[in-house]
C-alpha cells in the first residue's frame, strides 16, 4: 500500500501543471493558443473553449505557477481543510 502511495504522490509531483497538446504556437503572429475547460467561455469553431495569449504574456501566466523559494503550492481543501479538521477535532475532543 505504502509503494502505491508513493507511485501516486510521485506521478502528482512530476506531472506538468499545463497541457501540451492543448497549445499551439503561432509562428505568424507569435500567439499561443490554449484550450482548456478552465478558460473563458470563448468557443472556436470545434466547440472547445480557447484563450489567444502573446507569446510574453504566455510565459508571464506559465510563471505565476511557479512558486517563490520555500514557498508551499500545495491548497489544502476537503478533509486536510482547516475547517473540516476543526470539526473533527470538536466532535471526537
Amino acid at each position: 500500500m505504502a509503494k502505491m502511495s508513493m507511485e501516486k504522490l510521485a506521478r502528482y509531483i512530476i506531472r506538468a501543471f499545463f497541457s501540451q497538446e492543448r497549445m499551439t504556437y503561432h509562428r505568424e503572429s507569435v500567439q499561443v493558443e490554449y484550450r482548456s475547460k478552465a478558460c473563458p467561455r470563448q468557443r472556436s469553431g470545434n466547440g472547445e473553449q480557447t484563450k489567444v495569449f502573446d507569446a510574453l504574456e504566455w510565459i508571464a501566466a506559465m510563471c505565476s505557477h511557479v512558486p517563490d523559494k520555500g514557498e508551499q503550492m500545495v491548497r489544502y481543501y476537503g478533509y486536510y481543510s482547516n475547517a473540516s479538521r476543526g470539526r473533527r477535532k470538536k466532535s471526537f475532543g
